[in-house]
This record gives C-alpha cells, structure tokens and sequence, in this order.
C-alpha cells in the first residue's frame, strides 16, 4: 500500500501517478461542500475512464473494476466517519491509498473466502 500523501485542502486537485508496473494514472479529486465529501470526478488509466466516484472509507473503492485495473484505491479514517470535511486528507483525518495488483488479489481471495 503506497499512501498518496500529496493531498491538500484545495477542493479541486489533479494528479498523475506512476503505479507499481510504471504505467501513470490520472486523477481528479474535488471536495463538493453541500454533498459533505470528496469525489473523484474523473480517473484515467490507459483506455479506462472512471467519471464520478465518491470517496468513502473502503479497503478499495475500484474493487468492481478488479479484471480491468492492476491497482486499487483505499481509503481509511481515524475517526469513526467517512472522509466529509475539506480538510480531512491534509490533517490525516483520512487518508487514501494506492493498492498494488498483489493487494488487490488478497483482497479478492479474503473476499472469497467469507473471511474479509
């Protein structure tokens, strides 16, 4: 699990990521104040396009996308909330996670196996 730790309080962020297998993924991260969260408006890797996904407290988020994407995204809070306040990911109230393919497929077998 690598942690993305270059996440500001600006409501409106775009990022390039170079995952494990070298390959970049694009990434938007926007904080819409009257819906109390952060959304990814838009992540890009190769011909995948993922528009619209709410951050929220998960082991990996992209788990529907497993067979497509090599990597995952988790999210994880200290507090006993979902990441819902600007200033979440830059106090360390939350904080989000890129999943390697390694990680991913532990999850699927803990998944399969009842025991996650």
């Amino acid at each position: 699990m690598y942690l993305i730790g270059n996440l500001t309080n600006q409501p409106l962020q775009t990022m390039t990521l170079i995952l494990p297998n070298g390959n970049p993924m694009n990434m938007s991260l926007y904080f819409i104040p009257q819906q109390f969260g952060w959304f990814i408006p838009s992540l890009t890797y190769q011909t995948f396009t993922l528009n619209g996904l709410r951050v929220c407290n998960n082991p990996n988020m992209l788990y529907q996308w497993r067979n497509i994407l090599p990597f995952g995204l988790a999210c994880f809070s200290t507090q006993s909330r979902e990441p819902s306040q600007q200033n979440d990911f830059i106090s360390g109230a939350s904080n989000l996670y890129l999943l390697d393919s390694s990680e991913v497929e532990e999850l699927t077998t803990l998944y399969q196996s009842g025991t996650a």
